[in-house]
């Protein structure tokens, strides 16, 4: 099963950087786009998501760094998606630094 690990850091507190990357991804029609039956849970306390559908599995969190704080996100692909692999890692790795900016 293709992977893709996109990270982005941050010189926003965990929390800050959190809510941003929330509220872009849940918004994130483009996302719908690449699978219909997409849904994305989000979980306040321990700063992470979770998205999952027919085309992918995805995990996000948020981490405490020296300098702010570290976003990633890991996202398993179907081998028949394994060509869509760079499609989806530009298109999440575009909706981190529009959240983040």
């Amino acid at each position: 099963m293709p992977k893709v690990k996109i990270q982005k850091k941050t010189p926003l507190a965990p929390t800050d950087a959190y809510t941003k990357v929330r509220d872009v991804l849940s918004k994130a029609h483009d996302l719908k786009k690449l699978d219909p039956s997409f849904s994305i849970r989000f979980d306040d306390v321990t700063l992470t998501g979770s998205a999952n559908g027919k085309m992918f599995r995805a995990e996000l969190s948020i981490k405490s760094s020296a300098s702010g704080s570290e976003v990633e996100i890991h996202v398993d692909l179907p081998l028949t998606l394994a060509l869509f692999k760079g499609t989806v890692e530009a298109t999440l790795k575009k909706k981190l630094e529009e959240s983040l900016s």
